[in-house]
């Protein structure tokens, strides 16, 4: 079932595109690096995020394929809701939401995280604040995984996943 996980963000800046591949593990074979972590999507655990870049003058827009939970977690963890230098838009946040919930990546929703701090309560800080602490301590395990596994060289094929640890 994570292969039919697959999710865009959309707006003026981007178009959605929630077509699925070709089937389970359709990305396996892509030479994509994600733009955001560096890694390639080849060797994502889950689909990657389809992010479509709309650019002025062009027909049809751009199309990255990104890892999707590293984004959510770099915006929760920094405080800056952008992709690419680009503000994200509302509908952009519920896409990288669904996608999140879609692929089981976590309980780390941007909504539910601006959602927090507009409430401005002690309780809502507090829960922010964890949630935010959650997000950079997995952020700081994602990366530690994926150069593990860059130095280690592991084949397009083989199954891993997040060390165990609290959500």
């Amino acid at each position: 079932a994570r292969g039919s996980c697959v999710g865009g963000i959309g707006a003026s800046r981007f178009a959605v595109r929630c077509a699925a591949g070709s089937g389970p593990g359709w990305w396996k074979s892509l030479p994509d690096i994600c733009s955001i972590s560096s890694f390639p999507v080849r060797l994502l655990p889950f689909p990657p995020f389809k992010l479509h870049l709309r650019t002025e003058g062009a027909r049809k827009p751009a199309v990255r394929l990104i890892d999707g939970s590293f984004l959510v977690l770099t915006v929760l963890s920094s405080w800056r809701f952008e992709a690419f230098g680009v503000p994200l838009s509302m509908s952009e946040i519920e896409a990288l939401d669904t996608y999140m919930k879609r692929c089981k990546l976590g309980p780390y929703r941007l909504s539910r995280a601006l959602e927090l701090a507009n409430l401005g309560t002690v309780a809502s800080r507090q829960e922010l604040e964890a949630l935010r602490s959650r997000a950079a301590r997995r952020l700081d395990v994602l990366r530690h995984v994926q150069q593990v596994r860059l130095e280690r060289g592991e084949p397009e094929g083989h199954e891993w996943s997040m060390p165990n640890m609290p959500m």
